[in-house]
């Protein structure tokens, strides 16, 4: 029976998945709002059959666990479901900012258990600033530091400071707390729980020290710091064509287009003179890197795009 509960909670995770997607704002129109209620009807009422279900069972562990994030998801959708309102939309997105961390947590619980629903990613045009800002701001520390190895000590240096607080926030709930708080503007909810993306950034900046070349380390930052976000965006705005983890089609050759178009703009700086081979490692980073992200699933897209875009402009020929 314990079993079966986790199995129906994952049914139900998977549609209020697809209703935290539908009210994102990058796609909510004020005629969907019907359908959107009908959706948080059906979702409320199968929570509350799920937490009555989860309360006749006393299995401990696990099933406790299960049983209170059940009650906290059910108690965050019934508190932020919106009343008439002149501005749905806002308030269609401030319920999805006040249920996702609840949904999140429910999808810790199910995870080793059942093959757990996937994270939601609102959309987050502070976080897609400080994205690309910062992408820019390391292409510049990578031409302006006179050799590798000052590169490897800064980045080696952020790495360690970044694994630190991960290992600090899984010991005390109080400093991920402060520090979710602290990076709320630009944070997921769903990294409240899982290693930072910025950490995976760091982690992959100091292998490409180590061991990436001058171009292929620039090419790698600039790629992810310009076409993730971009594909992020078209993705959720545009693609109706879906492919793996809910990636779209349309975000895929968005990534392709827009990181070969930044790798090119690179690479007339920085790359080989001739036009034919620019054009073909803007071509290889591009595709690099958007064939990384389409199937990360397990690492984080900060630390495999980077990785896997110097890997492959160094074997086609990247000095």
């Amino acid at each position: 029976m314990t079993h079966a509960l986790h199995v129906e909670t994952k049914l139900i995770s998977e549609e209020l998945c697809a209703l935290l997607r539908q009210v994102d704002p990058s796609v909510f129109v004020f005629q969907d709002e019907p359908e959107v209620r009908a959706r948080v009807d059906r979702v409320a009422s199968r929570l509350r059959e799920l937490v009555v279900a989860a309360e006749r069972e006393d299995a401990g562990g696990r099933l406790d666990r299960l049983r209170e994030r059940l009650g906290a998801l059910l108690a965050a959708v019934e508190r932020a479901t919106p009343t008439r309102t002149p501005s749905p939309k806002a308030a269609w997105i401030a319920f999805q900012r006040e249920v996702q961390p609840a949904y999140e947590s429910l999808a810790l619980t199910l995870r080793g258990v059942v093959a757990a629903p996937p994270s939601v990613r609102p959309t987050n045009h502070a976080r897609s600033l400080w994205h690309v800002g910062s992408g820019l701001a390391v292409l510049g520390l990578v031409q302006l530091l006179p050799e590798r190895g000052w590169l490897a000590a800064l980045s080696g240096a952020f790495a360690a400071a970044a694994w630190s607080l991960e290992i600090a926030r899984r010991v005390s709930e109080r400093v991920n707390e402060r520090l979710m708080r602290l990076f709320r503007l630009v944070a997921h909810p769903h990294e409240r729980y899982r290693v930072n993306s910025s950490t995976w950034y760091m982690t992959a900046l100091f292998l490409l020290a180590l061991f990436g070349t001058r171009l292929s380390q620039s090419l790698a930052i600039v790629v992810l710091a310009v076409a993730d976000p971009a594909a992020a965006y078209i993705g959720r705005r545009f693609g109706r064509t879906r492919l793996l983890e809910n990636r779209s089609l349309e975000g895929t050759l968005a990534f392709f287009v827009v990181g070969g178009l930044s790798a090119f703009a690179v690479l007339g700086a920085l790359g080989p003179a001739s036009l034919s081979s620019r054009l073909f490692l803007a071509a290889v980073a591009g595709l690099a890197g958007a064939a990384t992200e389409l199937f990360s699933s397990r690492l984080d897209d900060n630390f495999t795009i980077p990785v896997a875009v110097a890997t492959a402009v160094t074997l086609a020929g990247a000095g």
